[in-house]
């Protein structure tokens, strides 16, 4: 028999994705304003981290995991990812191309995931997709902390290239899973 307080309590997983919606929000305005101190960044991309880091844990252990849930978390983490990294580039820090990389990725990942997986199942998951996401959040962290001219800010930018081949080897493994699914 399910409570009242059980039903609300299903709800916490979708609540911690859903705040990446407005964590992306508060960066872009954090950015529109042109706030020059790091610590707003610094919570915003933790909380975002955060979120990510536990919202799939506790809808399994609450038992309410479910496709849908995994495609919220999905777009959640691109829309708060493309969200920073797209002001981070208009700031100059990194590339345009990064950004542009990950809203491809993520657009295949997206299509493949309902062309190929089952009905309701959820997007299909994928190692560079893994750590992908985990570079992303990397990405955001770091020049939400330390942005260019500081040390590790200036080694994102620097890495950018190297960053951009792997946004292009996960695009190829998303090729590969449609050819060899048909």
């Amino acid at each position: 028999m399910k409570t009242p307080g059980g039903a609300v309590l299903a709800q916490i997983p979708n609540g911690l994705s859903a705040l990446r919606f407005a964590l992306a929000g508060a960066w872009v305005e954090l950015a529109i304003r042109g706030h020059q101190a790091r610590m707003p960044f610094a919570i915003v991309a933790l909380l975002a981290a955060g979120s990510d880091f536990i919202d799939g844990r506790i809808a399994r252990r609450l038992g309410v995991a479910s496709g849908s849930g995994r495609w919220l978390d999905g777009i959640a983490d691109v829309t708060f990812v493309l969200a920073a990294l797209t002001c981070e580039a208009a700031a100059g820090s990194i590339p345009y191309y990064i950004p542009i990389l990950i809203a491809l990725s993520f657009s295949q990942y997206a299509a493949d995931s309902a062309f190929i997986g089952a009905r309701n199942a959820g997007p299909i998951k994928s190692r560079l997709g893994h750590w992908g996401g985990i570079i992303n959040y990397a990405l955001a962290i770091t020049l939400a902390v330390a942005p260019p001219p500081e040390i590790p800010g200036v080694i994102v930018g620097s890495a950018a290239p190297l960053i951009a081949l792997f946004y292009i080897a996960a695009i190829m493994e998303r090729a590969w899973l449609l050819y060899r699914s048909r």
